[in-house]
């Protein structure tokens, strides 16, 4: 690894910040087919003041928390002559307690689940070590000699992100778009820890997919710009002669990368990271430093391509776009060449590279014809073509007009029919929600990017989230990519960048006429 890099990474790593979170009530959770995910909350109001074995309470902290909890027990009356063992279970939505964990069948390891077994000795504060990312906390008493009491229950929220009265956007006047903005921003600070974490919850780990969405919000919102530095320098550090960029690190207990989760298009974004960070920030010395790392990656993709002048994977690397079962990858992961391409000649010029430029202008100009005379079915008006075995999907579409091989009418008639038609596979993650209202802004398409947002991440605001999440199907809560929605992540980075879009393009909007 590189260990200057490693230490401009640690350089720039921003303090975490602390806010003590109560729990503000007692609640009961219960079967409730009208409710989403089929559970439902009632407050309860005669909590009794101790507790014995058997007894078991929920409690609601009103707003989702990542962070430590702690609590005091206290003997009721009389001493008590051995241990209180006590069960804790932890819940960003009340679905997490409604379940049975033992059920569990998902792919994931089990151990991602939030519980835990507490033995207390004595009497006093008890401050949990391990950090739990939830709004819903139940506690079941396992054993105890004597009723106890339970109280005090506080968690220790953290985030790298400084909250202020300054971070609501006053000039949102569509309470809708407000709304979407706050849960957003929420969904975006709890994700900021010490670097930018996919999920507080489950994986904790520092993706490049979501870093480019996350640190596009941050710039409209917190403007943490030593953390996405940070970030850079991390992925930078990691980089092997010849290879692709790792898609994701660890940061715990030390950096670390698995060489087997290599993801093309994550590299590719990576490059697109820098030339943002560049822009919103005008750092000239990392972009510098960092921009022959990025030219490898682009470097690496054009001596990949195929005999048509077509992306390819190489052996042992993969692409992600979406969760969308059978997926084919080659015409989206063209277009996130291109759009990548498209970005770096721009960061070449700024860094001193005139000659990169150039070539890379040629490449964009020739890559973009063949793309369209490859790839591109007129008379079905889409791209549909034998690499991806003539499936017809929106990610396809969206990443072509994001790597401007199409634009203008056409484009936008695309488009529109892709998200239309009956045999067009769909969207099933925000990450890639967020490239079809990219694409529409890119296509001047204003209006209807607005109300997809409002459509989209308000339905989940409808549904009671209080931050977004990691897949959401409107018409299908059960969609997990792991098999079961227990290990869903309800507060997931990539959710995050409707507040980046209302901010940059809507702030000024009205609240949509009926």
């Amino acid at each position: 690894m590189n260990q200057l890099f490693i230490q401009k990474a640690e350089d720039s790593t921003p303090p975490l910040y602390e806010t003590e979170i109560r729990a503000g009530r007692a609640v009961c959770v219960t079967a409730d087919d009208g409710a989403p995910f089929g559970a439902g909350v009632r407050e309860v109001q005669d909590l009794p003041k101790d507790f014995g074995a058997g007894d078991r309470f929920v409690l609601d902290f009103g707003q989702h928390c990542v962070g430590r909890l702690s609590f005091r027990m206290e003997r009721s009356d009389r001493y008590l002559d051995a241990p209180v063992r006590l069960k804790l279970r932890f819940g960003e939505i009340p679905m997490e307690l409604l379940r049975d964990f033992s059920e569990y069948h998902g792919s994931l390891c089990a151990s991602w689940l939030q519980e835990e077994i507490v033995t207390v000795d004595h009497g006093g504060t008890v401050a949990l070590p391990r950090r739990y990312c939830f709004r819903y906390v139940e506690v079941t008493v396992l054993n105890t000699p004597r009723r106890v009491r339970l109280f005090d229950f506080t968690v220790r929220h953290t985030s790298s992100a400084k909250l202020s009265n300054d971070v609501a956007a006053r000039n949102i006047q569509d309470p809708v778009l407000a709304a979407i903005d706050r849960i957003g921003t929420k969904t975006l600070a709890d994700c900021m820890q010490n670097v930018y974490e996919d999920g507080p919850k489950r994986d904790r780990r520092l993706w490049s997919g979501d870093l480019r969405l996350q640190a596009l919000t941050d710039y409209s919102v917190y403007q943490n710009h030593s953390l996405v530095r940070r970030c850079l320098y991390l992925f930078a550090a990691c980089e092997e002669e010849g290879k692709y960029l790792p898609g994701c690190l660890y940061s715990k207990p030390e950096l670390f990368y698995d060489d087997g989760m290599g993801i093309m298009d994550y590299a590719l974004l990576y490059t697109v990271i820098l030339c943002e960070y560049y822009e919103h920030t005008q750092d000239l010395e990392t972009a510098r430093e960092l921009f022959p790392v990025a030219k490898r990656q682009i470097d690496l993709t054009i001596t990949a391509l195929d005999r048509e002048h077509i992306v390819t994977l190489p052996s042992g690397w993969a692409g992600f776009i979406d969760w969308v079962p059978g997926l084919q990858l080659v015409t989206a992961e063209e277009g996130v060449f291109l759009f990548a391409l498209e970005k770096n000649i721009v960061l070449a010029r700024a860094v001193g590279d005139p000659e990169t430029a150039e070539r890379w202008e040629r490449e964009l100009e020739r890559s973009r014809k063949i793309a369209y005379r490859q790839l591109f079915d007129a008379e079905r008006n889409a791209f549909l073509n034998s690499y991806d075995g003539f499936q017809y999907s929106v990610h396809a579409q969206v990443w072509m007009i994001l790597g401007g091989v199409i634009g203008g009418e056409q484009a936008r008639s695309v488009l529109r029919q892709a998200l239309c038609a009956e045999d067009c596979l769909q969207p099933v993650t925000p990450y890639m929600h967020h490239y079809i209202v990219e694409a529409m802004i890119r296509l001047d398409m204003k209006s209807e990017a607005l109300e997809y947002i409002r459509n989209y991440w308000g339905s989940m605001v409808q549904l009671g989230a209080d931050t977004f999440w990691e897949v959401y199907v409107k018409d299908d809560l059960n969609v997990s990519p792991y098999g079961d929605i227990l290990i869903n992540s309800y507060c997931h980075a990539w959710s995050c960048t409707p507040s980046y879009f209302i901010r940059k393009y809507f702030s000024g909007s009205r609240p949509a006429q009926n």
